[in-house]
């Protein structure tokens, strides 16, 4: 009877057979009672491997040329060593798979309190109060943990992410033929005036870049229940997918989890002001104040990226392609929208 870790693509199976030691593989085979992929996304997809000693996750990475796997598996080492990410038991050579730990939900996935549209937006509370957790106190103990970790050895500013996102939206500018993709361009560039304002507000409170996993959104945030030493289940949250990782602004993670949490005003006001306090005792930021008055700001940079990422989207899909360019200019729009 055929193992059911067969199941994955030939390809796929080929290749971890000529990328993995002996032993692993063999152990896959034998312990694998089922495979499903969990997502797949545009760098990379994921499957469950269902295993007798604990159920692993497969990752295969696509190739592309913005991210730096050596980074990434850098910050997620890190990230392991503070006891804040699923354990990473294997890396091939070329960084192309990674074998982790699978982190179950049984509470619920911290997924749901996603907020496409911002945590201003009126929306259903049904999400929001599924999970039984104090949401604050997981996301206050979170940033403090990555705050602590050692910075990455590659830093980006704020303000060299945006030139490095206008950059390349104004070499593809000239191949676009599409009336709403230059739309799109020309609106972003008739906001420099606007952005070069937040740049300036969140550079000058800021003292030391830090670890900025980047990309704070619930669908990378796992709720992870652990034994206490006293007997009682101790929740913790999680990350997973460092691809963007690297040291910057200590505002852009808040800013991130506040924009996509679904989240009251109140419970965005305590962890705001948690958050920055701690930043500032750490030395990170200037002060309380001038980092509470920047918070809009590194919103308005997040979605304002979101938006940027989404145009270079709509930018690379193929001519005959009319629904990706499509589905990519309206998640343009929607992030512009949030822009306050």
């Amino acid at each position: 009877m055929s193992s059911p870790f067969l199941n994955l693509p030939l390809s796929l199976t080929n290749a971890l057979q000529q990328a993995m030691p002996a032993a692993l593989y063999q152990t896959l085979l034998t312990q694998c009672t089922a495979v499903t992929l969990l997502n797949q996304g545009l760098s990379n997809q994921n499957y469950l491997l269902s295993c007798v000693a604990g159920d692993k996750v497969l990752r295969v990475n696509h190739h592309n040329d913005w991210c730096d796997r050596a980074l990434e598996v850098e910050c997620w080492r890190c990230a392991i060593a503070a006891n804040i990410a699923p354990k990473l038991e294997w890396v091939s050579q070329d960084k192309q798979f990674y074998l982790s730990d699978f982190i179950d939900q049984p509470q619920g996935e911290w997924g749901l309190l996603a907020s496409m549209f911002g945590h201003l937006t009126a929306r259903s509370p049904l999400a929001a109060t599924h999970i039984n957790a104090d949401k604050v106190s997981l996301l206050v103990h979170l940033f403090t943990s990555l705050s602590q970790l050692p910075v990455p050895s590659k830093t980006i500013t704020i303000t060299e992410q945006w030139q490095q996102y206008a950059k390349q939206l104004h070499g593809l500018s000239h191949q676009q033929h599409s009336a709403s993709w230059q739309q799109g361009w020309q609106t972003l560039q008739n906001m420099n005036v606007r952005i070069r304002h937040w740049l300036s507000q969140l550079e000058s409170c800021v003292l030391l870049p830090i670890f900025c996993h980047r990309d704070l959104s619930p669908h990378n945030l796992l709720l992870h229940t652990q034994p206490h030493c006293e007997g009682d289940a101790q929740a913790k949250l999680y990350c997973i997918d460092y691809e963007y990782a690297v040291a910057s602004h200590p505002l852009f993670d808040l800013a991130s989890a506040i924009a996509t949490h679904q989240l009251t005003q109140q419970q965005v006001d305590t962890l705001t002001h948690k958050v920055i306090v701690q930043y500032c005792q750490s030395a990170s930021l200037t002060d309380v104040a001038a980092a509470k008055a920047a918070m809009p700001a590194a919103i308005n940079c997040f979605w304002l990226f979101s938006a940027m990422w989404a145009l270079l989207m709509a930018a690379t899909a193929p001519d005959e392609d009319t629904l990706t360019m499509s589905k990519y200019i309206k998640f343009y729009n929607q992030y512009l929208a949030l822009i306050h």
